[in-house]
């Protein structure tokens, strides 16, 4: 699979890779005689859907910017600021996420968040504002 040594991760998804894992971690006890690892259970998000998340944050900024709807008017009443990519995902994205998901970070959450999360997000802005931003796909 990968180079453990050199901080690369296993997948373990069925009974063949589950027990090709344990060989080599047996394999490397007996070589080393001290194994640190890190565990991660259940299936998080995939690369793709954070690529996507990432380029949808950039687009919904985007038109939220062009339509004239900027922090001030959407979120924070003081204050003129812009969106950004970065503003999207902390401000608008993990707030919901944390609330139908019940998972703070962008990197646990699993496959199925991301959807649940666009979904609310997405029918809010629509509502609100009239904004509506596709989430990307390979298709777009």
């Amino acid at each position: 699979m990968t180079d453990i040594n050199q901080g690369d991760f296993w997948v373990v998804d069925d009974r063949r890779s589950l027990e090709a894992f344990i060989k080599m971690m047996t394999q490397m006890y007996e070589e080393k005689k001290y194994l640190t690892l890190k565990i991660k259970g259940g299936k998080t998000r995939t690369s793709t859907q954070n690529n996507a998340l990432h380029v949808y944050c950039r687009l919904l900024g985007e038109k939220l910017n062009d339509s004239g709807f900027d922090m001030k008017r959407v979120i924070k009443q003081e204050v003129d600021i812009p969106w950004s990519p970065s503003l999207v995902k902390e401000y608008l994205w993990k707030p919901i996420q944390k609330i139908v998901a019940n998972e703070e970070s962008t990197a646990k959450a699993g496959s199925d968040d991301y959807h649940k999360t666009y979904s609310v997000l997405s029918r809010h802005l629509s509502d609100k504002f009239g904004v509506f931003v596709e989430f990307p796909s390979k298709k777009s």
